[in-house]
């Protein structure tokens, strides 16, 4: 049995609860004490570790041991490329020697763990004495990497990512379809309203629909705009029996704010200030003759008939 056999015999509870694997000089299958995972370097067979060796099957590997007199002899690879956890690299513990030396051993890696894994290993320092060091694995050359990349499971990313786009896109569009289906008339209330404003008719027509419609909402509309245009007139000429010699500044008053109305939509805040400034002017002056409260509803009123007068027009137009 092969040491990668020996590790098909695990558990998937115990691949799942391995988080450090460990290189060691001996013979025998791998032994697992609690989250530490023991390799040998001799099979239980008595045959030296070789070929291909996968640590795919161990989730949540975090750490990698190897014992600096480990003997590898012919093993050629060891692939943590599928490792997304792992983190550090001990090698040769109380030694500057690696086990990587005079052997053809690599690591099967992703570009991410450059960036990742933290290698550790010894040295001499210049007085003979060990010391410890610690480098990412991009920037130490005391474990030969091979780069590989999955580009298959890259692209399966990007048409997952590209799919889920385009539900995304979906749900949204179902959503504003039923906000439009909400607010569009069921064929029993088209009836309905066709039955008040056409009475008598089976016909369901649109266009005599909305004619009439638009007919009857004429027929209210303007006598009643004709009524608040009166009210206003009386009011205005009621103002400037009281604003004696100000009238012509009454007069600016109220033309001032039709401006203010008129410019509403355009979002000029430049000229809506200029225009606000002069009717606090006016109304400053203005209050020598007339009371606040009669200018106030003097303006409330001019505004309500403003608005009314620009409806009148879009309703004649259409």
């Amino acid at each position: 049995m092969t040491t990668e056999e020996a590790l098909n015999n695990l558990s998937p509870d115990q691949k799942t609860q391995i988080k450090h694997v460990q290189f060691q000089q001996g013979t025998g299958q791998p032994n697992c004490s609690g989250e530490t995972l023991t390799i040998y370097d001799y099979e239980a067979s008595g045959r030296i570790l070789s070929g291909d060796l996968s640590l795919a099957q161990f989730p949540n590997l975090q750490m990698i041991t190897f014992n600096y007199n480990i003997r590898f002899g012919s093993l050629e690879t060891i692939d943590v490329s599928e490792n997304a956890k792992l983190i550090k690299i001990v090698l040769g513990q109380n030694s500057q020697y690696s086990p990587f030396q005079n052997t053809r051993t690599s690591l099967l890696i992703k570009e991410k763990h450059f960036s990742q894994v933290t290698v550790r290993y010894y040295q001499y320092d210049p007085q003979g004495r060990w010391f410890e060091k610690h480098k990412l694995l991009k920037k130490q050359a005391m474990i030969p990497c091979c780069l590989i990349e999955d580009r298959k499971l890259e692209q399966l990313e990007e048409i997952v990512e590209k799919l889920n786009q385009a539900i995304t896109e979906k749900d949204q569009q179902i959503e504003t379809l039923k906000k439009e289906t909400e607010q569009t008339p069921t064929l029993g209330q088209y009836q309905e309203l066709n039955n008040i404003a056409l009475p008598g008719t089976d016909n369901l027509d649109f266009n005599d629909l909305m004619q009439e419609i638009k007919r009857l909402k004429l027929k209210d509309f303007f006598p009643y705009f004709q009524e608040q245009k009166n009210e206003v007139s009386q009011l205005i000429s009621d103002a400037k029996n009281k604003a004696g010699d100000l009238k012509t500044i009454l007069d600016l008053f109220l033309q001032t704010q039709k401006q203010i109305v008129e410019k509403e939509e355009e979002n000029d805040s430049f000229t809506q200030g200029q225009l606000q400034g002069q009717l606090t002017t006016c109304q400053t002056l203005l209050q020598t003759k007339l009371t606040q409260k009669e200018l106030q509803t003097l303006l409330a009123r001019h505004k309500e008939v403003l608005k009314l007068e620009r409806q009148s027009i879009i309703l004649k137009q259409n």
